[in-house]
């Protein structure tokens, strides 16, 4: 992946790779991430986020808790909040994160799923194979991540259309990283009641402001981290209480602890859509 140049609102960053590591490449989006690379065995665990996994080569095992019988499969579902183990063996897998509230009622876990064989799924292959290479850029990424949620979970897909005033409040909220903002805020800033924000910003957004404010601080600190800066600094900058803080809530989100970023190549978008 080479820098975006011309995107507003977009930025890639490719980090040096630390040698002996596999490669790996993370694309971070408001509520969204798409992981390329090497499986990583897991213990059991859940997170927040619904997870969607395909593999890029030979078949990995899953099970949903640690006395349940392994699966191997080719793909996999895991609803929000769903123990689950990985068994990767060192397969290329793909992993896409998707956390919205739409996903808590519409994605239920399925250790062997059938979406490989949905239409359009080959040229979502055609992209995870591409990120694989380091050549796919963001936006290409994000087209690919909305058709594989389509082809795995239609009932969970999103509005693409934004109200201006929650427009204006994205970019408000995207051109002070790092501060506070809070829901009156950002009420008063569009004329709304801050219940009536509230209710529009999930509706539009796909997420409650909470959960879409906590995205903008775990990108902002993918962000530091692309730029060279220790964990604990990108947790300060990202207005973490501390580096303990941030792994919490990275791990919580995506089932792994940010010390994992060291070994990707990163591309990140700061808008919603």
């Amino acid at each position: 992946m080479s820098p975006v140049a011309g995107n507003e609102g977009a930025m890639t960053q490719n980090p040096p790779r630390l040698p002996g590591l596999g490669s790996a490449s993370l694309y971070l989006w408001h509520g969204r991430a798409l992981v390329v690379g090497p499986g990583i065995d897991s213990t059991p665990h859940a997170h927040f986020a619904a997870q969607i996994t395909v593999a890029l080569e030979r078949p990995f095992r899953v099970r949903l808790d640690a006395g349940s019988p392994w699966v191997s499969t080719h793909a996999a579902i895991f609803a929000p909040n769903q123990m689950h183990q990985l068994d990767c063996g060192g397969a290329m897998l793909a992993h896409l994160f998707i956390d919205s509230p739409q996903c808590r009622h519409a994605i239920s876990s399925v250790c062997d799923a059938g979406y490989r064989q949905a239409p359009g799924f080959s040229g979502v292959m055609a992209a995870l194979d591409e990120a694989r290479q380091g050549r796919l850029d963001i936006d290409a990424a994000e087209r690919a991540a909305r058709q594989w949620l389509d082809c795995a979970a239609p009932q969970a897909a999103e509005s693409s259309t934004l109200d201006p005033r929650i427009s204006a409040a994205l970019a408000w909220i995207g051109n002070r990283p790092g501060e506070t903002v809070t829901g009156g805020s950002l009420a008063a800033q569009t004329h709304l009641s801050e219940s009536r924000f509230t209710h529009l910003f999930r509706q539009q957004t796909g997420l409650p402001l909470s959960r879409y404010l906590l995205w903008s601080r775990l990108l902002r600190a993918v962000e530091a981290v692309a730029d060279g800066e220790d964990l604990t600094a990108a947790a300060h900058a990202a207005g973490f209480a501390d580096l303990a803080h941030m792994s919490r809530t990275f791990r919580g989100t995506f089932g792994v602890v940010p010390s994992e970023l060291r070994k990707m190549t990163i591309a990140f978008k700061r808008d919603v859509r």
